[in-house]
């Protein structure tokens, strides 16, 4: 979709008026251009059920532990999308008027407990042809001292943890790419190949 076209979408949605801000648990979500410039807010599944969903913004983060190995979820079987499958350490969309930086500490909290700690941005990404990747977004790495730093993990959100070496996750990616989150190889080498 053209910009104008994106534009007129949301600006038609927004006239209908067949939402309310108390749609989604009042998660409202900013659609952007592909600039990444705001061009109107509305609830998450608004925007998901009209073919939205890339003009959104969202921040994945990779936990990494002292050996180097990565936390990788296991998705809960009540999730929307991808049941069962493996997830980024932590991932959230971003709210109305949030930045990518706030989002990400804001996730490490909520679904991981972790507080405080270094979160270093490893890369950015947007929408593209080979569909490697298909919102706006910010990566990041957070690397924790796990006798220090105690996770506690949102269990609406996952089934369980498991730690994997960077080696093990890239070796899974080859053969069950499809259990992982679409964009996951791309975000993975955006993190640790740069």
């Amino acid at each position: 979709m053209t910009d104008q076209e994106i534009k007129d979408k949301v600006q038609s949605l927004v006239d209908k008026q067949e939402y309310s801000s108390d749609m989604d648990g009042g998660e409202m979500q900013d659609v952007v251009d592909s600039n990444d410039l705001v061009i109107g807010t509305m609830p998450r599944g608004v925007i998901w059920d009209n073919g939205l969903e890339n003009n959104t913004r969202v921040v994945n983060i990779f936990v990494q532990n002292e050996k180097g190995e990565v936390l990788l979820p296991v998705r809960s079987r009540k999730k929307r999308y991808l049941p069962g499958g493996y997830d980024y350490s932590c991932g959230e969309n971003l709210q109305s008027g949030e930045d990518y930086f706030s989002a990400a500490i804001r996730g490490l909290k909520e679904e991981l407990g972790i507080e405080n700690e270094k979160l270093v941005e490893r890369g950015s990404f947007s929408p593209n042809k080979l569909k490697t990747t298909f919102c706006f977004g910010r990566a990041y790495l957070c690397v924790i001292d796990t006798k220090r730093c105690f996770l506690k993990p949102n269990e609406d959100e996952v089934e369980r943890y498991e730690w994997k070496s960077l080696e093990e996750i890239e070796q899974m990616l080859k053969v069950e790419q499809s259990k992982f989150k679409r964009d996951y190889k791309s975000i993975f080498e955006l993190v640790f190949n740069s």
